[in-house]
């Protein structure tokens, strides 16, 4: 069955390279890359997609026998096959296109708006339901239907490729960032859950970028001599890997990423500053100078939460410090920042929701952690702010946490000649000097951009750099990405919900977290998620995907704090959901199925989450609060608040 569809795919990739030979053989140097070259191949190649597909509509059409069923089938993963050698160039350079051609099989939103109207799914996600798990007559008529719009979409696509601009960098970009989107989602099955071809795929589009560089760079003698050969070297590497994991039952996803896929991205990066004079790298959320994504410098913070830039920026961060364990910023000088956002947890508190200032009643949520917080796009557990300042101004003013306002907290630290100093001092060479509600939240903004961990033993060890993890531990990795199906919503490697490879979008799922956590007798949580800033069904009781790095240090868990044990978590998600434990969740994003994990991997998955943690730097608090003048009760409050 595989090899029937290696061997179309294998096919057409041959006619692409003989198409290249005998059109282009005279009169367009080589040595250097060229935009008419990489245009014609790849609208040659898109011929061949949509032949493809148009084999497909034959079949499709037929009146199905078993036998015809399974030719429909394997001609469908070719259809998929062929379509990723080129998709990373149709999303980078036509997004619409792309979204209409393979967008997720769910219906969304258009805009986060209450009055715009929903979008139905459409694409070869959808296509493969309709091929793979509905026989029905409606479900045969409606593949038909959509094949027919796949090929009308493909159609437009040569005209535009010859229409557009595409210069060296950007071709770069296409490639790096489809390498991102096959390994960092596409190798869970997410896009493939019914045909399981995602392993293929991606060799499939392995093997047709090796086919690009080698026709653009031909006669490169960059390209030509060393870079060549360990460029290709370690491409079959990885795909021979990929072949393999086609056949395991339990796919070793921690091999293939230490051994196999960071060493072709590493020379994948280094190819761009090898072949290009200017690499030209665009100002987005990975940077493509780190040797992979795993590498601690792989990510452009201020793409995720931007914040204004300063040349003062550690000092900044400094002062942010002092003032994050500051109680001072609340009405009552008891509360600061660090009373939910306690370093030694992690930046949580320990608690199911965090307690209010009146002491006797509690917030609606659980606190979040802190770390690695810079890196996602949305904070709060419903995702409502997008910047630090705005999370930290909604804290300050709210009645039930710090119930602070800006101008008497302003005015009340303007009596401290220390903070006065370190407010001039940090934003020296700024317009504004003084302290005020600007300079106050940039610099707890800029603390809290400094909380950073990605040096776990689980980071150290698939990169090759030590050897720390246990069996279990790398047994749970694998369970994680595979069987568990986690590694599908907390994408790698910075396992949480903002999604590769551009870290545009943040992921919110319905789980159908109950209130209580007794899952045989289960209670609805009446809280309404993001439905409370959205006000749509769609977002109804939807929460952001959190990081489950540190997920050892930040008990208990969930938004509600309904469960205290890990084991708790996983037994949620192991019997469906909400749905799976009875609840009635009509919009739960997350599968209602059981995913038939046994306690033994659970304990492993948990063994490996807790391989995660990292607060090594982060856990210091400051040896003392600035002074106010003698006699002011300010100079005995207490740093990180009473409670």
């Amino acid at each position: 069955m595989k090899l029937k569809a290696k061997h179309v795919f294998l096919f057409l990739l041959a006619a692409g390279g003989v198409y290249m030979l005998s059109s282009f053989k005279a009169g367009i140097a080589k040595s250097e890359y060229s935009q008419v070259v990489l245009k014609n191949l790849l609208r040659h190649q898109t011929d061949s997609v949509i032949k493809s597909f148009e084999h497909l509509a034959s079949l499709a059409v037929k009146d199905m026998k078993k036998e015809d069923s399974e030719s429909l089938r394997l001609a469908f993963k070719d259809c998929r096959n062929l379509y990723k050698t080129i998709e990373g160039f149709i999303i980078h350079f036509f997004n619409e296109e792309a979204v209409a051609l393979n967008s997720p099989d769910m219906v969304v939103p258009d805009e986060e708006d209450e009055i715009t109207p929903m979008r139905e799914p459409i694409g070869i996600q959808v296509l493969e339901r309709y091929i793979f798990n509905d026989t029905t007559l409606d479900g045969k008529l409606k593949r038909s239907e959509e094949i027919s719009r796949i090929i009308s979409l493909l159609q437009q696509l040569p005209e535009f490729i010859q229409a557009s601009e595409m210069p060296e960098h950007e071709f770069f970009n296409a490639v790096q960032l489809q390498l991102l989107n096959i390994f960092l989602i596409g190798v869970t099955n997410m896009e493939t859950p019914f045909a399981d071809n995602a392993f293929a795929e991606a060799r499939a589009m392995l093997h047709y970028k090796l086919f690009l560089f080698n026709e653009l760079y031909r006669s490169n003698p960059v390209w030509e001599g060393k870079l060549k050969s360990e460029f290709t070297q370690k491409l079959n590497l990885l795909s021979q890997y990929l072949m393999q994991m086609e056949s395991q039952e339990l796919p070793d996803y921690f091999t293939l990423y230490s051994q196999f896929y960071i060493p072709f991205s590493d020379v994948l990066n280094k190819s761009r500053f090898m072949l290009m004079k200017d690499p030209m790298l665009r100002p987005g959320a990975v940077n493509f100078t780190a040797s992979s994504i795993f590498d601690p410098a792989a990510f452009n913070t201020n793409h995720f939460l931007p914040g204004r830039r300063s040349s003062n920026r550690a000092n900044i961060a400094e002062l942010g410090k002092q003032l994050f364990f500051d109680p001072a910023l609340s009405l009552n000088n008891q509360r600061s920042c660090a009373s939910c956002h306690q370093p030694e947890k992690a930046f949580t508190d320990g608690l199911p929701k965090s307690i209010a200032i009146d002491r006797s009643s509690t917030l609606t949520r659980n606190a979040p952690t802190l770390i690695n917080s810079v890196l996602q796009r949305k904070l709060f557990h419903d995702g409502r702010a997008f910047t630090f300042e705005n999370q930290a101004s909604e804290v300050l003013n709210n009645p039930a946490e710090m119930h602070g306002d800006f101008t008497a907290v302003a005015f009340k630290l303007r009596k401290s000649d220390e903070y006065v100093k370190l407010f001039r001092e940090a934003f020296r060479g700024e317009e504004d000097t003084l302290i005020s509600n600007r300079t106050i939240l940039a610099a707890i903004a800029e603390y809290e951009r400094t909380l950073i961990g990605l040096n776990s033993r689980f980071d150290q060890s698939i990169r090759g750099h030590a050897n720390l993890l246990s069996n279990d531990e790398i047994a749970g990795f694998n369970l994680f990405m595979g069987k568990a199906d986690c590694g599908s919503c907390h994408f790698l490697p910075l396992f949480g919900g903002t999604v590769p490879p551009n870290y545009f979008q943040t992921e919110l799922e319905v789980l159908g977290v109950p209130a209580n956590s007794d899952l045989n007798n289960p209670l609805p949580d009446p809280d309404s998620g993001r439905a409370s800033t959205i006000p749509m069904p769609f977002y109804y009781r939807a929460f952001k995907t959190s990081t489950v790095r540190n997920v050892e240090h930040t008990a208990p868990y969930m938004h509600n704090g309904v469960f205290e044990r890990l084991e708790d978590v996983m037994e949620f998600y192991n019997r469906g959901g909400g749905q799976g434990i009875g609840l009635d969740i009509p919009n739960q994003t997350l599968s209602s199925d059981s995913l038939h994990l046994t306690e033994t991997e659970i304990a492993q998955i948990i063994s490996f989450m807790k391989s995660l943690s990292d607060t090594a730097f982060l856990t210091s608090r400051p040896a003392r609060l600035p002074s106010f003048p003698p006699g002011n009760e300010l100079n005995s409050r207490v740093s990180g608040g009473e409670y």
